[in-house]
């Protein structure tokens, strides 16, 4: 894409400024059904609660969808609301009460052919058929990861402005250009995120076992989820973000080549997605709707499986690249590329060890560099746009992640490590037992 400098214009530029800080958010959390016992439920999933709850890849695994809210608290409250219609829904069922399991890692399994994969309805087998086929290729074990995506779209005001400053665009193309470009820098800083929300430390031998870690690597990660052993595909894929073709044609040529059989299957930190089914067909001709951020693991501290500051950091992480990249759109600004998309998925592995930090010293410097442009950005943010929110709050939640660098104690795994060391299933039970 060719990129046009515009007039100056102080009126459209504090327009477009203010809708940075808009949005729409929208949460999917990945939760497994577990027996008294600690065991992964075998039980058919409860239907009929509704419909923002449905299964995933295993009958045992629920999925929790909030709706698309303007605003994080509504996101997460829902999410909140729909474990509690399940908890009330699985607590007493016939044969022994089942809970759920707060954690990306999964409770006890007997074996891999225990596990029950999804029975969908009819009209819906072929979902059913596609997770037996993904059983098939990966392995049920690795299926039992669960974890949060956290799924965001700028304003549609914001993309009538910017066609106003560059109308030979139409509009669904300057939407999927944006967020091809957007999608670009964030995997910049998927290794980041991830190194502030892994919380998923510790797990059973058996299914660490299943899932090929090492007995020496057991306590080298501080997210199995997003480790090298993660649940990812047979290869590395290399997106190419030269623009939204560009992007469409690089995953179509791994269908092609059958490396995956859908884009669903592309197991990737981000996703772009259309409005409606997810498939490529559906992208390359309606164009790109949200991105969806994946790699967010189970925090069993909060109810919505992610803390609200953290959601609220990406966020303002979201805004601060994105005003990079209007500053790029307008031929003012200069992003400069330091790694290749074969190296941010290596840093994105890396960054999901327990001591990462301390083994790379480099990462450090870099975050904290990064951390202190991001509160110099929001210094100077209410300058150019109408209404800002103040200020501090925002320094706030830039300093909790800074404190997640500088002290050990404040990562959420060092936290559930000290916490579960002894016997992560039992203590866990424990703590279901008595909440």
């Amino acid at each position: 894409m060719h990129y046009m400098k515009s007039k100056n214009n102080k009126e459209m530029e504090s327009k477009l400024y203010q809708c940075l800080l808009n949005g729409e958010f929208g949460i999917e959390k990945e939760s497994l059904r577990v027996n008294a016992d600690g065991y992964l439920a075998d039980t058919a999933h409860p239907e009929g609660l509704s419909d923002k709850i449905s299964r995933d890849f295993s009958e045992g695994q629920v999925e929790f969808i909030s709706g698309v809210y303007d605003n994080l608290e509504d996101a997460c409250d829902e999410i909140c609301d729909l474990q509690c219609i399940i908890e009330g829904a699985v607590l007493n069922r016939p044969g022994g009460g089942e809970y759920i399991w707060t954690y990306s890692n999964p409770p006890l399994f007997k074996k891999e052919g225990n596990i029950r994969i999804a029975e969908f309805s009819e009209g819906k087998k072929e979902k059913t058929t596609y997770r037996e086929y993904l059983a098939e290729k990966y392995g049920k074990i690795k299926m039992l990861f669960s974890g949060v995506h956290f799924n965001y779209s700028m304003p549609e005001t914001f993309f009538e402005l910017l066609l106003k400053k560059f109308p030979e665009q139409s509009l669904p193309k300057l939407k999927s250009e944006w967020y091809v470009k957007l999608a670009d820098i964030l995997m910049s800083d998927s290794w980041l995120i991830v190194a502030f929300t892994s919380a998923s430390p510790t797990a059973d031998p058996e299914f660490l076992k299943g899932i090929g870690v090492p007995e020496e690597e057991w306590e080298s990660y501080a997210s199995f989820r997003n480790s090298p052993y993660g649940y990812w595909n047979l290869f590395l894929p290399e997106l190419s973000y030269a623009d939204f073709d560009s992007y469409v044609n690089s995953i179509d040529g791994y269908i092609k080549d059958g490396s995956i059989q859908s884009v669903q299957e592309l197991y990737y930190p981000i996703r772009l997605k259309p409005a409606g089914e997810n498939t490529l067909e559906n992208l390359r001709k309606n164009g790109v709707n949200h991105i969806e951020l994946r790699m967010l693991d189970l925090n069993p501290m909060c109810c919505a499986g992610v803390a609200r500051r953290d959601l609220s950091f990406i966020r303002y992480l979201i805004v601060f690249r994105a005003a990079e990249l209007l500053d790029l759109w307008e031929g003012t600004g200069n992003i400069k590329e330091e790694m290749s998309e074969r190296e941010r998925l290596i840093w994105h592995r890396q960054a999901a060890r327990i001591h990462f930090w301390e083994e790379n010293p480099d990462a450090k410097s870099k975050a904290l560099r990064l951390l202190e442009d991001m509160k110099c950005f929001y210094m100077e943010y209410g300058k150019k746009a109408v209404f800002f929110p103040e200020y501090d709050a925002i320094a706030e939640v830039i300093e909790f992640q800074r404190q997640k660098i500088l002290n050990p104690d404040r990562r959420y795994a060092n936290q559930i490590r000290e916490k579960y060391q002894s016997d992560y299933i039992a203590v866990r039970m424990r703590e279901i037992f008595y909440e």
